[in-house]
C-alpha cells in the first residue's frame, strides 16, 4: 500500500497558534520601533509550552526523535546528544556541542538555549528523577508516534505525528517535502526489490540473553516500512496472545523454548544481533540457519521521514541479498 498520510491540522491552524508580542521599551530621542518577539502556543498529546517561533539557540537532549525533528524543522542546534554512528550524525552542525552522559541542568544551561527539544520518553525518564528543564528555557516534547492513544491514533503512526507536530509550528511545507522524499525513495525501492519482498514474510525481534521480543504492530517504524515495501509481517496466534498480555501491546515476549514462533519467517531483522551471547535455539530458526538475518540499528527503531528513508535503504539491501 502507498502511504499518503494527511496532516490533521491545516496551515491556518498552525499559523493561528502564533502570537505576536511586542517588547515594551523606553527609546532614546530617535524613537526606534521596539523589537518584537514571536511565540507559538504549542499543545500536542498532553504536552504544552509557549515556545519561540524563531529560536536561535536550540539544545537537543536525545539522539533520535527530537534530533531528527530539530533537523526537519531546520532549527539552529547549539548542543545535542547523538551517536556518531547514527545516520543523523552527518547532518549535525560541525560546531555543535556534544552533551555527555549524566546530564545535568548545568550542562544544558551552559549553552544558553532559548528552546530545548526532548522526546517524550526521555522527558518522562528525567522527570521521574526530578530533572526538568523548563526553568532554563521552553521545552518542546516530541512524540514519535509509536504508541498513539485515542486522541492521536487517527494520525496513523510516526509519519502522521511528524506532519502534525511540524504543522503546529507553521512548518507544513517542511513536513510535506520530507514525506515526499521518502515516498520517492519508496517508489524506487519497490521497483528494485518489491517483487521479491511481496513473496516474503519478515520478523522484527530484539534479542536478550534469556528471551526475545517480537515487534509487529503497524505503528512501529520498521514494520511500516517493510509492509510498504511489500513484505508480509510475521504474525501468529502465539504472537498475538503474547502481545495481548503485554503492557501496551507493543511487543510479544518469549523465552527461547518458544523460538518456533519464528519458524514461518523468511527473514529476521534483529536488534542486539552483534552484542548478545547467542543461543542454540536461535541458530535453529529456519531463516537464521539459511543466513537470512540482518541487524536492526538502534537509531532506526524510531523516527520520522529521515529514519524511514535510512531503514528503507537498509531493508532494500537486505532484500537483494536474501538466499
Amino acid at each position: 500500500m502507498h502511504h499518503r498520510r494527511r496532516f490533521a491540522r491545516s496551515i491556518a491552524l498552525a499559523v493561528g497558534a502564533i502570537l505576536i508580542g511586542t517588547l515594551a521599551s523606553c527609546s532614546s530621542s530617535d524613537d526606534q520601533p521596539s523589537p518584537s518577539t514571536e511565540t507559538i502556543d504549542y499543545s500536542f498529546a498532553g504536552y504544552s509550552a509557549q515556545i519561540p517561533a524563531d529560536p536561535q539557540r536550540v539544545v537537543v537532549i536525545d539522539s533520535r526523535t527530537s534530533l531528527e525533528f530539530a533537523l526537519l524543522a531546520e532549527y539552529p542546534i547549539v548542543a545535542l546528544d547523538y551517536d556518531e554512528s547514527s545516520h543523523l550524525a552527518s547532518k549535525v552542525p560541525a560546531d555543535a556541542g556534544h552533551l555527555g552522559g549524566n546530564l545535568s541542568k548545568e550542562d544544558v544551561l551552559s549553552y544558553n538555549p532559548d528552546l530545548i527539544l526532548i522526546s517524550v520518553g526521555w522527558y518522562e525518564s528525567y522527570k521521574s528523577k526530578n530533572l526538568t528543564f523548563e526553568v532554563i528555557a521552553p521545552v518542546l516534547v516530541i512524540q514519535d508516534g509509536s504508541s498513539p492513544d485515542k486522541e492521536t491514533e487517527s494520525l496513523g503512526g510516526p509519519m502522521g505525528f511528524m506532519g502534525e507536530q511540524l504543522a503546529l509550528l507553521g512548518k507544513t511545507e517542511a513536513a510535506s517535502a520530507a514525506q515526499a522524499r521518502y515516498e520517492d525513495a519508496l517508489g524506487a525501492a519497490r521497483d528494485d526489490v518489491g517483487s521479491v519482498a511481496q513473496t516474503k514474510t519478515i520478523a522484527f525481534v530484539s534479542l536478550i540473553e534469556d528471551k526475545f521480543f517480537v515487534f509487529n504492530t503497524p505503528n512501529n517504524l520498521t514494520v511500516d516500512v517493510a509492509s510498504s515495501l511489500g513484505y508480509t509481517i510475521l504474525s501468529n496466534d502465539a504472537i498475538t496472545a503474547a502481545q495481548s498480555a503485554a503492557i501496551g501491546g507493543y511487543s510479544a515476549e518469549f523465552g527461547w523454548e518458544n523460538a518456533d514462533v519464528l519458524a514461518d519467517a523468511d527473514v529476521v531483522v534483529a536488534q542486539n544481533l552483534d552484542s548478545w551471547p547467542g543461543n542454540p535455539a536461535w541458530d535453529r530458526v529456519p531463516a537464521v540457519a539459511l543466513g537470512n538475518v540482518a541487524p536492526l540499528d538502534y537509531d532506526d527503531k524510531v523516527g520520522f521521514a529521515l529514519t524511514y528513508t535510512d531503514f528503507l535503504n537498509k531493508l532494500t539491501d537486505i532484500t537483494r541479498s536474501l538466499k
